[in-house]
């Protein structure tokens, strides 16, 4: 887990999960992949479970800049391993539906049919929304938790990718604010 981030999460919101929040600011990030509008964001998750804007700012930036980086190092903003399984799936769930969230919000009125990698990503994140929280820690339970981790990391890349690909660049003075 990335503890910078964190601590930027924490300190942006008030209400909102970490991983809900890193979540919907990357579901944004990649449904509108050239720009990133922080009042956008700011609507979708209320004022009321914001700490400070400027925070918000700095967290934004910073998880956009790991969203972008060619390294391939992102990863889902969730508790770390030293926390019990339940709470790492209730993280993983929270943070999809955030993407999902985010992704839904940040999409054009304009924009067509999107990929069908992309509706299979959006798909399975639905489905990742549906985990039981509440199973048990064992081996099968963990592997099956890491492979799943694994699985988003690379899809939220991936639709990033394809969204890129998808959505024409904004051109003109409206063309929104870019953050990363």
């Amino acid at each position: 887990m990335n503890l910078e981030l964190l601590e930027k999460a924490q300190a942006a919101g008030r209400l909102i999960e970490p991983a809900d929040l890193h979540g919907t600011v990357c579901g944004m990030a990649c449904s509108s992949p050239h720009t990133f509008n922080l009042q956008d964001l700011i609507d979708l998750i209320g004022l009321d479970a914001l700490e400070d804007e400027e925070k918000l700012h700095m967290f934004v930036a910073a998880a956009l800049d790991e969203l972008h980086a060619q390294d391939m190092e992102f990863a889902p903003l969730l508790p770390d391993d030293e926390h019990p399984l339940p709470e790492r799936i209730a993280g993983l769930v929270g943070w999809c539906a955030g993407f999902l969230g985010g992704f839904a919000a940040g999409l054009s009125q304009h924009q067509k049919e999107l990929p069908d990698e992309v509706q299979e990503i959006v798909r399975d994140f639905t489905h990742i929304c549906q985990l039981d929280e509440e199973d048990e820690a064992s081996e099968q339970n963990e592997h099956s938790f890491m492979e799943i981790f694994e699985y988003v990391r690379v899809g939220a890349v991936l639709v990033l990718s394809l969204m890129q690909q998808h959505v024409p660049e904004p051109e003109g003075p409206d063309a929104g604010e870019t953050l990363h």
